[in-house]
């Protein structure tokens, strides 16, 4: 019986942990003529940094009471966002390069707008990479690697969701470690989206699943 405890808290320890987080391609918003399109309806509050005052510095910004954002190179709010105005988070990273931290609380889903002014300018692809974080605040699942579109009606700018059904992602790095200046340095996020969490008794019900999916699969075994 010890054993077969054992067993069923194995699994429901996988099933919960070792969900794979994957990337979708939504539609960044532009300038102020649009909101950004994730790939699902399921999107809670949107954070953006409109009501900010331009050219302030941050070394941590906190977005609301559960979502942060820092870099250690160092933020500012600059006045010129072309995912949907007027403002957006960048980061000041002197060399080109760019390393984000989004930190949330435990969620199924995580939206972003990026932006690379360089792209625009000198119409060279740039490519950025983003890590689902767990708990531990440890990077977990694939490295994801994306490329800011050089073409179409709004090129240096996407919009990116990282998501995962056993809401365990606690927040997202977004790194650049190719610098690609021209006129401009660093990365510029906008239009964060962090699905809600699900309430009390939606978890209760996914917690019930996986036990009589465990019970079932004990079941078999014997």
């Amino acid at each position: 019986m010890k054993a077969k405890f054992f067993i069923l808290a194995s699994i429901l320890t996988v099933v919960s942990a070792n969900a794979a987080p994957v990337l979708a391609t939504g539609t960044p918003g532009n300038a102020y003529a649009s909101t950004p399109t994730g790939s699902s309806p399921k999107f809670g509050t949107m954070y953006n940094f409109d009501g900010l005052t331009p050219f302030t510095t941050y070394n941590s910004y906190s977005a609301s009471s559960n979502v942060t954002i820092s870099s250690p190179d160092g933020l500012e709010v600059y006045p010129y966002s072309t995912q949907s105005g007027p403002n957006e988070m960048f980061d000041t990273s002197a060399a080109g390069s760019a390393n984000l931290f989004i930190k949330t609380f435990g969620t199924e889903e995580i939206g972003i707008g990026i932006a690379d002014s360089d792209v625009t300018v000198g119409g060279a692809p740039v490519t950025v990479y983003l890590q689902a974080i767990n708990s531990s605040g440890v990077g977990f699942g694939s490295l994801f690697a994306i490329t800011l579109p050089v073409d179409g009606s709004n090129p240096g700018n996407g919009y990116f969701t990282i998501s995962d059904t056993s809401y365990d992602i606690y927040g997202l790095q977004i790194t650049q470690p190719v610098s690609n200046a021209n006129l401009y340095s660093g990365l510029a996020i906008d239009d964060l989206q962090v699905a809600p969490m699900p309430e009390p008794a939606t978890f209760a019900l996914l917690g019930v699943s996986v036990l009589f999916a465990g019970a079932s699969w004990l079941r078999k075994r014997s």
